[in-house]
C-alpha cells in the first residue's frame, strides 16, 4: 500500500489544477461546426456561446482549427448586464468563401451584442478571417418595428485590414443591409 506525504498530494492536485483549468462559462451552447477542405487542408469553424456560472453575462468563442491546429480565435463578451444581455450570432452570415484568396477558404460571420433595455438598437461586428488574418467592420443594428425604424443611420467602420482589401471590403457592404436590419412585427 503506498502513502503519500501532504505536500507531494498538494502538488500533484495543483498541477492538475493547472493543466485542466477550469472553464468560467458553466454552459455551452455549439452554434456551428462548419468544416470545409482546401488547399492548406481540413478545417473545422467552431463557433460557441456559453453564460457564465453566476448568470451575469455571456461569452462567445469563435474558432478555425486545421488538422488539429488552432488557426485563430476570436473571443468576445457582455459581463455584469443589469438589463437584457444580447449576444446573438446570425446565422445567416456563416460562410466561408473561396473567391478571395487563391482558393483558400476565407471565413466570414456576424454577431450583434449588447447590454441593452427594451427595443434599442444593438452593436453588430461582422468579421472576415483570411489567411489567419483578422478584417472587421463594426456598426449599428438597424430596427424596423411596423412603420418606424431607428438606428444604424451612421455608416459602420471598417478596419485598417478590411479597407486595405477593396474586393472583400465591397462583398462585406454588399450583404451589410441585409446582416444589420431587424425586423419586429
Amino acid at each position: 500500500m503506498s502513502h503519500y506525504s501532504a505536500p507531494l498530494l498538494l502538488f500533484s492536485l495543483s498541477c492538475i489544477l493547472l493543466l485542466y483549468p477550469r472553464n468560467s462559462t458553466s454552459a455551452k451552447n455549439l452554434i456551428s461546426n462548419t468544416k470545409w477542405n482546401d488547399n492548406s487542408g481540413k478545417h473545422v469553424l467552431v463557433i460557441e456561446k456559453g453564460i457564465n456560472k453566476n448568470h451575469t453575462g455571456e461569452h462567445l468563442s469563435v474558432k478555425q482549427v486545421t488538422r488539429g491546429n488552432v488557426d485563430w480565435v476570436l473571443n468576445d463578451h457582455v459581463n455584469d448586464c443589469d438589463v437584457d444581455i444580447k449576444l446573438d450570432v446570425i446565422s445567416e452570415s456563416i460562410e466561408v468563401n473561396r473567391h478571395f484568396s487563391d482558393d483558400e477558404g476565407v471565413v466570414l460571420f456576424a454577431y450583434k451584442i449588447g447590454c441593452i433595455s427594451g427595443l434599442d438598437p444593438e452593436t453588430v461586428k461582422y468579421f472576415a478571417y483570411k489567411n489567419g488574418v483578422k478584417y472587421s467592420l463594426r456598426g449599428e443594428e438597424h430596427l424596423i418595428v411596423e412603420n418606424d425604424s431607428y438606428g444604424g443611420e451612421t455608416l459602420p467602420i471598417p478596419d485598417y485590414n478590411l479597407k486595405s482589401d477593396k474586393p472583400l471590403f465591397n462583398y462585406i457592404l454588399t450583404k451589410w443591409k441585409s446582416i444589420s436590419m431587424t425586423e419586429i412585427h
